[in-house]
């Protein structure tokens, strides 16, 4: 066995981000588990993540990372299917990882299992936040009783907890009662030669998921108010449970709009293509954690106007703005448009910030430490 410390991942869609495009999912939160996989194979550590069954070899290895195969996504009977295959597959494929330490990132029934078997075998658990919901008392992105229950119950009883931001820090203190170490979310920094020119034609990008609590329809209503800009737009299209709703409505607006392109999920790999033919990223939710897209847009040099500021950071570093009523977000962005000077400034401040302070070798070292740390404690919360 390894003298190395090993860590488990649980992450259901972890192998859509890996998969190169193979399997249409992948969200902010799979690419940044992702990154962190590698930098912990880098930092030392033997690294195993349980995720779904996509049809992928069980023990397949990537960048380093061993995936285990739990169930497949939506096999089994409603309501029996929690009990099999996902729970007595999801626990094999846990108990397979045979981990020092196991990680959960996010507000799941999940969240609370793994951290069950982690400590019922003698192990160590550490929970991850994804979003300012995941650390509100009300757990409000959590649906039912039940999910809440476990979801609170890993929070109280994990190991050590990571935020992402000052403000997820301070909530989870008033809401749980629990302290946390603030670890940023991290970025692949492309080179010099890839950040855009933001003061060149005006080009809107907008990229999140397709669903109503991300206000895709901000973005489809500016573009057709302005004909005359270019608009592209990308993100996950939601599986079931959830509807297509949004994204149909946004391929209705741009059958209507010339100047407006609907894409759907693109594989993590092509995300920079992506962002390098705008000069200006445009967010609309108004609640996030920190956004990976944010450093994304950042990282090729792109300004941001929002509806959501983590920590205040765009506003206070002066990266683009933040408003969060329509008429107002509309009007920073044509601020903008008429402004090549103001983007190109705002982009080369945020080119320096996620240089600065989301850079992947701080980031690494950061987690490895509180991993290190965690496996070495004698102390459990019961």
């Amino acid at each position: 066995m390894s003298g190395q410390p090993r860590v488990c991942v649980f992450m259901e869609y972890f192998y859509a981000v890996v998969s190169g495009g193979r399997v249409p999912f992948a969200g902010g939160s799979e690419v940044q588990m992702a990154h962190l996989g590698r930098g912990l194979v880098r930092q030392g550590f033997d690294v195993s993540v349980v995720t779904c069954d996509f049809g992928q070899p069980d023990g397949l290895e990537v960048d380093g990372m061993r995936l285990l195969r739990a169930y497949p996504p939506r096999a089994g009977l409603p309501v029996l299917r929690f009990f099999h295959p996902r729970l007595t597959l999801g626990i094999a494929a846990l108990k397979r990882a045979d981990a020092d330490v196991y990680l959960f990132k996010g507000g799941s029934l999940w969240a609370g299992i793994v951290c069950d078997l982690a400590h019922a075998t003698g192990r160590r658990f550490v929970w991850i936040a994804a979003h300012d919901h995941d650390v509100t008392a009300s757990l409000p992105d959590v649906r039912g009783l039940r999910d809440r229950t476990w979801v609170a119950r890993a929070i109280r009883r994990a190991d050590a907890i990571v935020t992402q931001t000052a403000t997820q820090q301070r909530l989870l203190r008033e809401s749980f009662g629990r302290d946390s170490t603030v670890v940023p979310n991290l970025v692949e920094l492309p080179p010099v030669s890839q950040v855009v020119d933001a003061a060149g034609a005006p080009s809107l990008a907008w990229l999140a998921t397709y669903k109503p609590v991300k206000r895709p329809e901000w973005f489809t209503r500016f573009a057709e108010r302005h004909p005359g800009v270019r608009c592209r737009m990308a993100g996950t299209v939601p599986v079931p449970p959830l509807t297509h709703e949004s994204w149909d409505a946004a391929r209705a607006a741009a059958a209507r709009s010339s100047n407006l392109e609907v894409l759907p999920n693109l594989p993590h790999e092509r995300v920079g293509d992506f962002l390098r033919e705008a000069t200006l990223f445009a967010h609309s939710s108004p609640a996030e954690g920190l956004p990976n897209t944010f450093l994304e847009a950042w990282a090729h040099g792109l300004p941001c106007v929002t509806s959501f500021d983590p920590d205040g950071v765009i506003e206070r570093e002066r990266l683009g703005a933040c408003r969060g009523d329509y008429e107002a977000w509309e009007a920073e962005l044509e601020r903008r448009i008429a402004d090549p000077e103001l983007r190109a400034a705002e982009g080369a401040r945020a080119r320096a910030h996620v240089e600065a302070n989301h850079a992947p070798g701080v980031i690494h070292a950061a987690l490895a430490d509180l991993l290190r740390r965690t496996i070495g404690s004698a102390k459990r919360i019961a």
